[in-house]
């Protein structure tokens, strides 16, 4: 890439590996099948400079200093700031994709669409809208979590005063500009993964795969269960001193980054053939091109038509004919299926109950609570598997509950895979609400670090 991810100074021109006598969607990039990651993504001026991480960073900084945090309003909780830090976040990101799905749909600035048949589709656009708005009131909710918490001293953290006068906090906060998008190559790889087992996919991530010819709102397009597994990459601030803006960027890039990765188109910044082969085919490429994970594991597909030569995963083939009918479901003007009448109607029970304690500060249900919010919905959808698949028993509750990953190893690279996916996408959750309910000082951090 060139400088901000552009290609001959352009961001809407092919990347050189694309060639361009092939049809869309059939230039597999070689630097993925070779060794080399570990150049690339852990070299700073790569990863800051020569990628599209320039442009979200940039975006990250303006509006950090041009909407800055009111730590001293955040101490009590009131509706004026945090639906101004919901306007923020919902300007700015519909701001962005706005800009993606306007120039490549409407201006036409694009001109190599992976699916040349497409049709426009506004009732689509309109349901891939509002989840994108769930998506950014939700991390609104976690960012006013935070800023509470930094407020009245519950998480303690680097003021940006020090940044100009403390050395080692001014690195530790360039280190931060670097650190957060190589975290998110790895979180996201074992998010995604976790949530394509059976258990989750089935009443949470199936939703955003309604796309299967995917656009820029598609991005963010998601069930709010997943959003709450998605954020959790930022939730590292929870663990150690840091700037708010580490957690800031995190949210910037989690915001952002899947607006152009999700265009639908091969020839701008940021075009992702990779995963749109993964919203096509669903059971392949889970990561990104940047670390070879889907590589390692036998998941990678590398072109859009004919028979892979890669991937040697167990997820069924979806032809044309399954892809429209599944696309055809991104609409909100249609009666919700039983599945999400049923599993909302297990979730709320849930969130009352949660809600409840959070406004109580009830802290005696810390723990409880915080078990209930990371952990409820996956034990929700393992209760409704249960009651409403048809021969469980027969089947094998690994089938029931891990498809497409049951006939893996829970020994090898799935247990693996599952564990750190926990860790990561699941424990930060359960920190997060105990440190909101919990008493000041309870914090993991301070048992960490005492």
């Amino acid at each position: 890439m060139g400088f901000a991810g552009t290609n001959k100074g352009s961001f809407f021109e092919a990347a050189e590996h694309v060639v361009k006598e092939n049809k869309p969607g059939n230039s597999p990039n070689p630097a993925y099948l070779k060794p080399g990651w570990c150049t690339r993504i852990f070299n700073p001026i790569n990863v800051l400079l020569f990628s599209p991480n320039t442009v979200w960073c940039a975006i990250a900084l303006v509006v950090y200093f041009a909407f800055p945090y009111d730590f001293e309003g955040a101490k009590q909780w009131a509706w004026e700031w945090v639906l101004y830090r919901l306007a923020v976040n919902t300007g700015t990101t519909f701001a962005y994709v706005g800009f993606w799905h306007l120039s490549l749909y409407f201006l036409n600035w694009g001109k190599r669409p992976f699916n040349d048949n497409r049709q426009y589709n506004v009732n689509k656009v309109i349901h891939n809208m509002w989840y994108s708005f769930l998506g950014c009131t939700q991390w609104t909710m976690w960012e006013a979590i935070w800023m509470h918490c930094y407020a009245t001293g519950r998480l303690p953290y680097v003021t940006d005063e020090d940044l100009g006068t403390d050395i080692w906090k001014t690195l530790t906060f360039g280190l931060t500009c670097f650190i957060v998008p190589v975290y998110r190559e790895f979180h996201f790889y074992l998010c995604h993964r976790f949530i394509h087992i059976r258990v989750l996919y089935k009443y949470v991530h199936s939703l955003h795969h309604r796309n299967t010819d995917i656009e820029p709102f598609a991005g963010l397009s998601m069930h709010p269960v997943e959003h709450l597994y998605y954020y959790s990459c930022a939730f590292p601030a929870l663990y150690f001193f840091c700037s708010p803006f580490a957690f800031h960027w995190n949210g910037m890039h989690l915001l952002l980054s899947p607006a152009a990765s999700h265009s639908g188109w091969e020839d701008h910044f940021q075009a992702d053939q990779f995963h749109y082969l993964h919203h096509r085919f669903f059971e392949c490429n889970y990561g990104t091109e940047g670390v070879p994970y889907d590589r390692w594991f036998g998941t990678y597909r590398e072109l859009l038509d004919g028979e892979s030569k890669t991937y040697k995963g167990k997820g069924e083939h979806v032809d044309d004919k399954k892809a429209r009918i599944m696309d055809a479901k991104a609409t909100l003007f249609s009666a919700p299926s039983q599945d999400t009448v049923l599993y909302y109607a297990l979730l709320l029970p849930i969130g009352l109950f949660v809600l409840k304690a959070v406004q109580e500060q009830d802290h005696e249900k810390a723990k409880l609570a915080a078990f209930a919010a990371s952990v409820g919905p996956i034990v929700a959808g393992m209760l409704l598997l249960l009651l409403t698949s048809k021969n469980v028993w027969k089947q094998g509750l690994r089938y029931t509950f891990l498809y497409p990953f049951h006939e893996e190893s829970f020994f090898g690279a799935f247990g693996i895979n599952f564990l750190l996916s926990f860790l990561v996408s699941v424990v930060p959750v359960y920190h997060v609400v105990e440190m909101l309910i919990g008493k000041p000082g309870d914090a993991v951090y301070f048992r960490i670090y005492g």
